[in-house]
């Protein structure tokens, strides 16, 4: 079910104190009561990269409209990050706000009953003549995604200014993710890297923290 409603998204990359991995954890499921309350926020999520040094976590979210991207960035929960970026981060929180280009969400019974519970996020940094192209490659990607029963949440998302573009993707265990690496999207994302990017596909394994999903 392609959820073609959001446009925009919020990514924020938090690189924890090394001493403190509980407490940032403590702080994003906290977050997730906070955002429920934000009624222009569609979809949020919260998690942590695998076997990543320094230990790194990150928000996603996305919304409809630049309102809700504003109220989202000026609301509880961001208020509440910024109070506590000295004490939980080793570094203060860099906040991009990519475009959504295409999006799927899944079979919401799944989502519903399973939950989210890992994900990827995928770099990829266009070479400078192949910019557009790499936008149609991600956009072109979309039916391929709506195969994958189980890839529960997708995203392909363009940071404006720059020339770099990312994918974001949950599943509800190990198996939807493995099945997802081993897909028609990744085959085909491989077959064309050399030709597009300027560097390898950057692939960060994450594991949910908390998420919030309006389906």
């Amino acid at each position: 079910m392609p959820s073609s409603e959001v446009s925009l998204a919020l990514f924020v990359p938090l690189i924890a104190k090394s001493d403190r991995l509980e407490d940032v954890e403590g702080f994003l499921g906290k977050g997730y009561e906070l955002v429920q309350d934000e009624e222009e926020t569609i979809q949020w999520m919260a998690a942590k990269y695998d076997d990543h040094t320094p230990p790194t976590f990150m928000i996603f979210d996305t919304f409809r409209a630049e309102s809700g991207r504003n109220a989202h960035l000026t609301g509880k929960i961001a208020e509440a990050l910024m109070a506590n970026a000295d004490a939980l981060l080793a570094a203060g929180p860099e906040i991009a706000k990519p475009t959504i280009l295409a999006n799927n969400i899944g079979d919401p019974s799944k989502i519903k009953a399973g939950g989210l519970r890992n994900g990827l996020r995928v770099l990829l940094q266009a070479k400078s003549d192949k910019v557009q192209a790499v936008k149609e490659f991600l956009t072109g990607a979309l039916p391929l995604v709506e195969a994958e029963p189980e890839t529960l949440a997708w995203y392909a998302l363009e940071f404006p200014g720059t020339k770099q573009f990312a994918i974001i993707d949950f599943f509800a265990d190990d198996a939807g993710r493995n099945a997802h690496l081993t897909g028609e999207v990744a085959k085909a994302l491989f077959a064309n890297a050399e030709e597009l990017l300027s560097s390898p596909p950057d692939i960060k394994k994450i594991t949910v923290v908390a998420a919030n999903v309006k389906v």
